[in-house]
């Protein structure tokens, strides 16, 4: 492969061509770099923060600046707005690994601290590439807020784990095994998974099924994987029941006071 579309290279060169841009105020990676876990096949979460009214450059900037290593093979903007609020887009390049497409955020420079995904709690320890000030303070995790974001949805839970529990046994009977896996995983699988992290892992308790290796203890883990593959339809209904199973014992050990959400 060309060292130069490199993930250490493409780094490198974004830094430089950022670095040199008096609007960029900072400039740092997140995703598996900010939790210590790269590795051959990370990706590249670049993140950067503009100066107001020039995040529309920062993309241009972006575009430039990769095609300088080679053609963009690969490009998603997401809509705005985006879930998150900020502007982002994803590249891959042509002739550097799949693994390697740029997942980049750019943020203007008024978006609050507490808005800019810092929280070490949840997003790890950015790797800084270089701060014009003190963009990369990491705020702390507001708690109180977040124990009632928990609580919300913890309810939502509650409710949502039985209301559509039925639409796998559904689609089971009606002989729709696509459609029961699926729903075997957004109604029994996910939920409870949710659940497992509110209990073991709070700050990031709506991270979903990833990073799960690390978020849980051995043992839930092992759970969870065990859950995570049905052979066939009517296994769905098999492992549907172990979830609901496990999904109210920790209900229980919730009001009995085993664990909290404090």
């Amino acid at each position: 492969m060309d060292e130069r579309l490199s993930r250490d290279a493409i780094i490198a060169h974004l830094h430089e061509r950022f670095e040199a841009w008096p609007a960029a105020r900072a400039a740092w990676l997140g995703g598996s770099d900010a939790s210590g876990r790269t590795d051959r096949h990370s990706d590249i979460d670049f993140q950067l923060i503009v100066a107001d009214g020039q995040v529309e450059e920062a993309f241009e900037r972006l575009h430039a600046a990769l095609e300088e290593l080679a053609p963009i093979e690969l490009a998603h903007r997401l809509p705005e707005p985006t879930w998150h609020g900020f502007s982002q887009e994803f590249l891959r390049l042509a002739g550097s690994s799949p693994d390697h497409f740029v997942d980049f955020v750019a943020l203007a420079e008024s978006t609050p601290p507490e808005a800019r995904f810092l929280e070490v709690e949840r997003h790890g320890q950015p790797r800084a590439l270089f701060d014009r000030g003190d963009w990369l303070a990491a705020p702390a995790l507001d708690r109180a807020a977040h124990g009632e974001r928990l609580r919300r949805r913890l309810e939502v839970l509650r409710t949502t784990f039985e209301l559509f529990g039925p639409m796998v046994t559904r689609s089971v009977r009606r002989g729709l095994p696509v459609e029961a896996a699926t729903f075997y995983t957004r109604f029994a699988l996910a939920p409870l998974v949710e659940l497992l992290r509110m209990r073991h892992d709070p700050a990031r308790f709506d991270f979903g099924l990833r990073y799960l290796d690390r978020d849980l203890p051995p043992e839930a883990y092992a759970f969870v994987q065990e859950l995570a593959f049905p052979r066939d339809a009517a296994d769905c209904e098999r492992l549907q029941a172990k979830a609901r199973e496990r999904f109210h014992a920790e209900l229980a050990a919730l009001a009995a006071g085993v664990w909290s959400l404090s």
